[in-house]
């Protein structure tokens, strides 16, 4: 996918693990029905699109993103929430693979169509209402993955229209700081130490946000690895929120 910060888009050139299939998730991974970007589809347009890319409910699939972690948790999360139960995320993705001294192609595999019948779950994505009465209960916390100054409000957000700022009383978890070298999850020891100098208490259900809804699912993934139990993704996230001004923004920079 291109990445909205800094406009780069997957390179083809990057080559592919042999046979691996393209999952476009600026394309048909997303509902353009939407005005938002990255808006999950509705549950029978999953399930056609992975069952054209090959996938049944209980078909291994292995995730990975050309940029080491940045995307694949969303399809991760995507595939989950439609009640697959065997699907992993290659950690370190693209950029690991040719580390270790494995070969690419270049070309995506050619997927076999299948019939996918997964049924979508309610826990795995939530919306503006739910957002709105979690600010009200101190008993779930708000995990907003973009950068402090995005967070902070000093910074303008990539996306024309948006105001900037944060979601009140939201706790700022920037997921590049639960990357090592940029491009790997840390362990989960490591991401259990990090949220315990950050005081969160990964006992209280998540929300997790983001410019988007994509890189969400990596802190939500990390809230998972580190033994969080209740993590759902706020599917519009900050081009949901920072675009109505009826919903509340707090800023905390000078």
């Amino acid at each position: 996918m291109t990445n909205p910060v800094s406009g780069q888009a997957d390179d083809p050139a990057d080559g592919y693990i042999p046979g691996a299939i393209k999952f476009d998730l600026d394309g048909e991974g997303s509902d353009h029905a939407s005005s938002l970007p990255h808006t999950l589809p509705d549950p029978a347009s999953l399930s056609a699109l992975f069952g054209k890319l090959d996938i049944t409910t209980d078909k291994p699939v292995l995730i990975y993103d050309n940029s080491g972690m940045f995307c694949a948790p969303r399809v991760w999360w995507m595939l989950t929430a439609m009640g697959h139960s065997n699907a992993a995320v290659l950690n370190g993705g693209l950029p690991a693979w040719k580390a270790a001294g494995h070969d690419v192609v270049s070309q995506p595999g050619e997927p076999d169509p299948q019939d996918f019948t997964g049924t979508a779950g309610e826990a795995w994505f939530c919306n503006t209402e739910n957002v709105l009465a979690a600010i009200e209960a101190p008993s779930v916390t708000i995990w907003d993955a973009r950068s402090r100054p995005r967070f902070e409000g000093s910074a303008p957000e990539p996306r024309a229209g948006l105001r900037s700022g944060h979601m009140p009383g939201a706790v700022n978890v920037p997921f590049t700081e639960l990357l090592d070298n940029g491009t790997t999850l840390k362990s989960p020891a490591a991401l259990k130490d990090y949220f315990a100098e950050q005081d969160i208490d990964l006992s209280k259900p998540v929300i997790c946000s983001c410019g988007s809804g994509v890189t969400a699912c990596v802190i939500g993934l990390a809230a998972l690895e580190a033994g969080a139990e209740q993590v759902t993704v706020y599917d519009g996230s900050w081009s949901e929120w920072g675009g109505d001004p009826s919903l509340p923004v707090e800023v905390s920079h000078d």
